[in-house]
Formats: C-alpha cells, sequence, structure tokens
C-alpha cells in the first residue's frame, strides 16, 4: 500500500491517492446527516475513501460500495482494510453510478456526487467534482435511476438548483432533512429524501 496516504476523519483511518477525492466539508454535512438502522441495505455511490459507507457499517447496515474510479475503488478497500472491517458485510464494484445493477430497490442510498459546473475528464480525480455544464448533469442522472427509500445527497448553490428541486417532485421525493453550509461564494446544501407514493 505504499502509493497511498493515510488520513483521519470524523474518526477513521483513509486511504488516499492522488486520483481519489479528499473528504472534506461536503462529506462532514453527509455525516451529520446519515441516520441507518441495523441490517438495511446500504449503497455508498461514489465512495472514494469509502468514509460514507463505512460509517454506515459502523452502524450495522450491510454495504455495497460503488465508484467509477478504479483507484478511488482501490481507496475504498485499502481504508476498509486499515479500519478491520468485516468483509462479509460489504462488496467494493467499480461501476458507472448503478448501471451495474438491472433490478434493484434499497432501503439507503448515499451519494456525495460531483456537483461543480465544470466538464473535466483528463484525470480519474475530476470525476469527483465535474458535475457537468449545469452541475447536475451526474446527480440528475442519478435521480432519474435510483430506487431507495431514502437517499442523502447534496448539490451546491453554484449549480442548477431548480432543476434539482423540479427532478425530486417529479420523482416523488419529499425533503426530510436539510443541512446548509456556506463556504466563500458556494452553498453546500445536503438532504435526506423519503419516496412517497
Amino acid at each position: 500500500m505504499a502509493s497511498f496516504r493515510i488520513v483521519e476523519f470524523h474518526g477513521f483511518k483513509l486511504c488516499l491517492n492522488d486520483q481519489t477525492y479528499e473528504p472534506a466539508e461536503d462529506t462532514e454535512l453527509l455525516l451529520n446527516i446519515i441516520k441507518v438502522n441495523k441490517n438495511e441495505k446500504v449503497i455508498d455511490l461514489g465512495s472514494g475513501t469509502g468514509i460514507l459507507g463505512i460509517y454506515a457499517l459502523k452502524l450495522g447496515a450491510r454495504v455495497i460500495f460503488i465508484d467509477i474510479n478504479p483507484y478511488a475503488t482501490l481507496s475504498t478497500l485499502c481504508s476498509l482494510k486499515i479500519n478491520d472491517i468485516n468483509s462479509y458485510s460489504y462488496e467494493v464494484i467499480n461501476c458507472n453510478l448503478l448501471t451495474c445493477f438491472r433490478d434493484y430497490t434499497f432501503d439507503v442510498v448515499i451519494f456525495n456526487p460531483p456537483y461543480l459546473p465544470f466538464e473535466e475528464y483528463g484525470e480519474w480525480i475530476e470525476y469527483s467534482w465535474s458535475g457537468g455544464k449545469s452541475g447536475i448533469e451526474v446527480i440528475g442522472k442519478f435521480l432519474q435511476q435510483v430506487k431507495a427509500r431514502r437517499i442523502y445527497t447534496l448539490y451546491s448553490s453554484l449549480s442548477d438548483e431548480d432543476t434539482i428541486w423540479d427532478i425530486l417532485k417529479e420523482r416523488r421525493y419529499i425533503v426530510t432533512k436539510k443541512y446548509e453550509k456556506v463556504i466563500g461564494y458556494e452553498r453546500l446544501v445536503a438532504l435526506e429524501l423519503i419516496k412517497y407514493d
């Protein structure tokens, strides 16, 4: 594991390489909002270092970690190992969003999406922040695909907020918790979403 450096975040040791997103304020916002129950099936989508899914595992969930970035997948595996997580309680998959599942419904999906209005894909790390021209292409596609009882996600005020709210209304998700943090000129908004029929 010589290519990794180890950092501590929220009481966990995490493995980072130069192609994996380092947890920051957005991660902290999501950690403050996530609630999972014992034995719930959870997806940590865009897992990066694995911090959000590891937190869910510590709460008793069963977690599938997914990231499009193969270097992030390696970071997740390393983080699971150095935190002594039992390998029977998780799976790690290198996949684009939820395309590796055909028919599925999960209890909880946690997604810290790329939310900045950029289209930079020259290196794997850029998939961590490049949310497309309006900043919502990835989260929009995710919200159109996902089947979950509860979702934890966030967006930036630099992206097209109105379209996000339109998609949530169309897909019949209601916001049950909302936390915001202002960082410079940007406002990060973390959401707990519940599907209603």
